[in-house]
């Protein structure tokens, strides 16, 4: 499930926080504008290039929100092409710990850009999410994927899943 926007080069338009659930409300993810426009951003820079980062933020008092704070730029030992895009580790670890002294927000998941192309997860990209939740380092047994899909200067779609442990991913859509 997506969200789609539009954006006017980098002009300023307006657009709202976006909030996702399944279906169950048993998932929620809050994604407050600010962090849209600089998602946006960094997908103009990448050009046609895939990009991405990660998320971080923390959880609802209940458990059941995920509240995006901040999405971290591509780190610099990235590697990317047209249609792929590995995700470096030079600086996370420096970042996840100032989030987490001044704000106690924590890793949350992934973010990653198609130029060009719909929102939707490769094999790969749940493949990697399911590393990632089996992995007892990243503590995050079930971490976002947020894809944004598209011309980030024109229309683009967001969109966002959460993969549990052992279990299938679970599209979250707008609400």
């Amino acid at each position: 499930m997506t969200s789609r926007g539009y954006a006017e080069g980098t002009a300023q338009v307006r657009m709202p926080d976006l909030e996702f659930h399944s279906e169950d409300a048993c998932f929620q993810v809050h994604l407050p504008q600010p962090l849209l426009r600089k998602l946006l951003k960094l997908c103009r820079a990448s050009e046609q290039h895939e990009t991405g980062g990660i998320l971080v933020g923390h959880y609802s008092e209940a458990l059941d929100c995920a509240r995006v704070r901040r999405v971290s730029s591509p780190p610099p030992d990235s590697k990317r092409g047209l249609a792929w895009f590995e995700r470096g580790t030079k600086g996370l670890q420096a970042l996840l710990d100032r989030s987490w002294s001044s704000r106690r927000d924590h890793y949350l998941g992934e973010w990653h850009f198609h130029p060009f192309a719909a929102p939707i997860p490769s094999a790969t990209d749940l493949r990697q999410l399911m590393s990632i939740a089996r992995d007892p380092r990243y503590r995050c047994p079930e971490p976002l994927l947020l894809i944004v899909g598209g011309d980030p200067t024109g229309e683009w779609s967001v969109s966002v899943h959460v993969v549990p442990r052992d279990a299938e991913a679970v599209p979250l859509p707008r609400v």
